[in-house]
């Protein structure tokens, strides 16, 4: 079995149908049990899951060293290989720890002193792997949080911390009580239970594991989710796994990655609000041309420094002299942090005969093909989607958006057909908008 088809039938999706879709960026979930059931192994299998599509994952410890973390992951990913067939285990295990980063903060928290030190050094290490590492997790796990000696405002920090990186984050905490039931957690986490996204809890049972759903968002009405695990790799069991064209993407997943100028990044704002997906927009200070207010990350000249690259090579790059557009050095920046954290891109403009795509936004094609990311680009004359195939443009009738990071950049001259475009594009991807259901 090929990754994405371990993808596709992995039987988490069936826990995310239970919690209608998932635990979504910016919020939080907890995975909450008695000590040795098991809530560490069952981190780690969510992280595996969004490491095998292409999420990028920090895992934070305050109960394990490093090397007991991964021999974890490395456990439990050869038990997933070894189930599914994988084909190509070592290559596929070495590419998932490229997008993993593993911190320890082992001994931090014994006492509500040690957790507010535990806080601090928690939000310390995210700022170490987003500005020294540049590593911007679309997944955060933080395996062992003591709930019972936190303060309301160190819950509401990890709130603000899920939202502030537009990142899911998943702790475990400890609870003495043998028992749970929907709408409400037992001790510690029944005083934080209304700040909190998603609840689960492990409960053992004979040779299983029982995981049940405390809490799923805003719904009341609580799906019975009763999930039978192995008891030693915590993966799910028995599943009804559906099959891929039944299950609708969840949009509270995905990320737009854009500059929010007038035009055609404006208008994949746009889409991506009304879908619910989230939305980042890489600009600077004078930026004039912007019309996104949703999700703007305005870049410090320090910052934008190190998307720079010479206008003298992306002139030669592209076979023209880009120095008569305004703030040229800014947009070329900031179009560089667009693509850096997409997994596939996709623009909209005008092919040119030398296979560059017209205009600054040609810069953000160049770099997709550099990187060789995913490339798709819709021709406002020849009204066609191209794909890049890696050697030629090709025709792609109806493209879909498969990556959960993925950029919307274009001309600011968009048309009808592009904007129809670019609608249809997340028709196809995602069905209707949530507004108009």
């Amino acid at each position: 079995m090929y990754r994405k088809e371990v993808n596709e039938r992995s039987p988490m999706r069936v826990f995310e149908k239970s919690m209608h879709g998932g635990l979504g960026r910016g919020s939080v979930g907890v995975v909450l049990s008695r000590a040795g059931v098991g809530k560490t192994a069952l981190l780690v299998q969510i992280a595996l899951d969004d490491l095998m599509r292409d999420r990028r994952v920090l895992h934070i410890s305050t109960e394990h060293a490093v090397d007991h973390v991964r021999a974890y992951y490395d456990e439990l990913f050869h038990d997933l290989a070894g189930y599914t067939k994988l084909a190509q285990p070592e290559t596929v295990r070495l590419d998932l720890e490229r997008h993993r980063l593993i911190f320890s903060l082992l001994g931090q928290a014994a006492s509500s002193e040690g957790v507010s030190q535990s806080m601090k050094k928690l939000l310390d290490t995210v700022t170490f792997a987003r500005e020294i590492a540049h590593f911007s997790p679309d997944v955060i796990i933080l395996d062992g949080f003591d709930f019972a000696h936190a303060s309301e405002a160190m819950v509401d920090t990890l709130v603000k911390l899920a939202r502030d990186h537009s990142a899911e984050l998943w702790v475990s905490t400890t609870t003495k009580a043998a028992a749970a039931t929907g709408g409400s957690a037992p001790a510690p986490l029944d005083r934080f239970f209304d700040k909190l996204g998603v609840v689960v809890f492990l409960d053992p049972e004979r040779d299983v594991i029982r995981l049940r759903l405390l809490k799923d968002h805003d719904n009341k009405d609580l799906a019975d989710m009763s999930l039978r695990l192995d008891p030693h790799t915590l993966r799910i069991i028995d599943a009804d796994v559906p099959p891929p064209s039944s299950r609708p993407a969840n949009t509270r997943r995905f990320r737009l990655f854009s500059g929010g100028a007038k035009g055609a990044e404006a208008a994949f704002g746009a889409c991506a609000e009304r879908w619910g997906l989230a939305e980042v927009n890489y600009s600077f200070d004078g930026h004039t041309m912007r019309e996104r207010e949703r999700g703007v990350v305005v870049l410090k000249d320090e910052e934008l420094r190190r998307g720079d690259f010479s206008l003298v090579y992306v002139s030669k790059r592209l076979g023209r002299v880009l120095s008569e557009i305004p703030l040229v050095r800014n947009v070329l920046q900031t179009i560089w942090y667009q693509i850096n954290a997409a997994r596939e891109v996709f623009v909209v403009g005008q092919l040119q005969d030398d296979g560059t795509v017209r205009g600054g936004t040609g810069w953000g094609a160049e770099l997709a093909r550099l990187w060789k990311k995913p490339l798709y680009v819709y021709d406002q004359q020849k009204r066609t989607w191209f794909r890049w195939s890696g050697s030629a443009w090709e025709m792609a009738a109806q493209p879909v958006i498969s990556s959960e990071s993925f950029a919307g950049i274009g001309t600011q001259n968009l048309t009808d057909e592009g904007r129809k475009a670019i609608e249809e594009l997340f028709f196809r991807s995602f069905g209707e908008p949530a507004a108009s259901s």
